[in-house]
């Protein structure tokens, strides 16, 4: 029996305490971390389905500028048409399902490297050489694959899934949440690839943890940082948001680094935020920037996470912003730092013969419904639908 294998309580009897409340709860095993034939089936049923953030309009701000991607395993092709719209599509030749486009660029055209089939910008086959005597073939007829696709406040996202529940619906409660940021006109200050050695759901996880703020970030964030009372705000589809609490800005000290976004100029110099958007997506607000952290599985062991931090567009746009990047990066490569070393001491702790998961910690709510929905979605619906709560 493979570990997506239903038992007569619908989920795997091996986490059968995971599913308790979080004062007796403890965390899954360790196949939820290592096991291929679950991750496969997140492809499938997550990754498939779902909304998925991959970046900011800004990003593809002119009419044939594009960028392309490796969704597990999915190529997609983002691209900023004629018309100014901002289209996704398979990255794959209608012939023989070559990519028609590789990196990140600006162009009139795609054109197939493999037989010189050519589209334009809205997908639609414009070319196939030497295909006239073909019976019954009609170029107009033919098109690169479309994939959903939606923007909020600036952000991107796509949908493997031909038909995802709709857009309004799935952005509802961050939109109700974090709306009031008023991101759209705010500019990418920084975007980075950072590889990791562990297990996707171990980083969203991670980023919502602050059971180990006081202890792992003792001598960076953790120094002004209170966690005792974490208000834990959890929403269907596995969601967290994580209301006011004392954190602050990426620099040594924990003060601002410039002044403060427009909608946040009233709030107390250290205001935070954080949330989940499932499957992958970790949010954090500051005074004066918001970052946004995706993670994507390369295989069972190994992910990429994307950090993306945007800032006021004076902010970027000022020539002072080179400085601001340099201290961020600084402050923000210690405390991922920290994070990466024991996640990855996660991943080889799934595999360990002799580890058996411990209790979980009231710290670790938002981890735990995080958890919950992982679950749900790999073992289908669970039976003890309040047993958390």
């Amino acid at each position: 029996m493979d570990s997506t294998t239903k038992t007569a309580g619908g989920i795997e009897a091996s986490y059968a305490k995971t599913l308790l409340p979080i004062t007796q709860a403890a965390h899954p095993t360790g196949e939820m971390y290592h096991d291929p034939a679950v991750l496969e089936r997140e492809k499938r049923v997550i990754f498939g389905e779902d909304w998925l953030c991959i970046g900011r309009a800004e990003e593809i701000a002119n009419p044939g500028d594009y960028r392309t991607f490796r969704i597990v395993d999915q190529p997609v092709l983002l691209c900023r048409t004629s018309e100014g719209r901002i289209a996704a599509y398979s990255n794959t030749c209608v012939h023989r399902g070559v990519e028609v486009a590789t990196g990140t660029g600006n162009t009139k055209e795609f054109t197939c490297p493999y037989h010189g089939w050519l589209y334009d910008l809205e997908g639609q086959l414009i070319g196939a050489p030497y295909m006239r005597d073909s019976e019954g073939f009609d170029r107009k007829t033919c098109r690169l694959p479309t994939l959903p696709c939606e923007t909020f406040q600036g952000w991107v996202f796509v949908s493997l899934n031909k038909t995802p529940e709709k857009f309004e619906t799935f952005i509802a409660e961050f939109a109700e949440k974090f709306g009031y940021l008023d991101m759209e006109p705010m500019l990418l200050g920084i975007q980075r690839d950072i590889p990791l050695s562990c297990n996707w759901k171990l980083m969203v996880e991670n980023f919502i943890d602050f059971y180990h703020i006081g202890v792992l970030h003792k001598d960076t964030i953790g120094r002004y940082m209170k966690t005792t009372d974490v208000p834990y705000e959890t929403r269907k589809r596995g969601q967290v948001f994580i209301n006011e609490y004392d954190a602050g800005s990426h620099t040594k000290s924990g003060e601002v680094f410039v002044e403060p976004i427009p909608a946040l100029k009233d709030k107390p110099p250290r205001f935070s935020q954080a949330g989940v958007i499932t499957p992958n997506v970790n949010f954090f607000v500051r005074p004066d920037y918001v970052m946004l952290y995706s993670s994507w599985p390369v295989d069972v062991n190994t992910m990429i996470m994307k950090q993306f931090i945007v800032f006021p567009r004076h902010v970027v746009e000022s020539p002072k912003f080179p400085e601001v990047k340099r201290q961020f990066l600084e402050m923000s490569d210690k405390i991922l730092g920290e994070d990466v070393a024991m996640v990855e001491s996660l991943q080889n702790a799934s595999r360990a013969t002799h580890f058996v998961p411990g209790r979980m910690s009231r710290l670790e709510k938002g981890v735990q419904h995080f958890i919950l929905h992982n679950l749900d979605r790999i073992y289908g619906e669970r039976q003890m639908a309040t047993a958390a709560e």
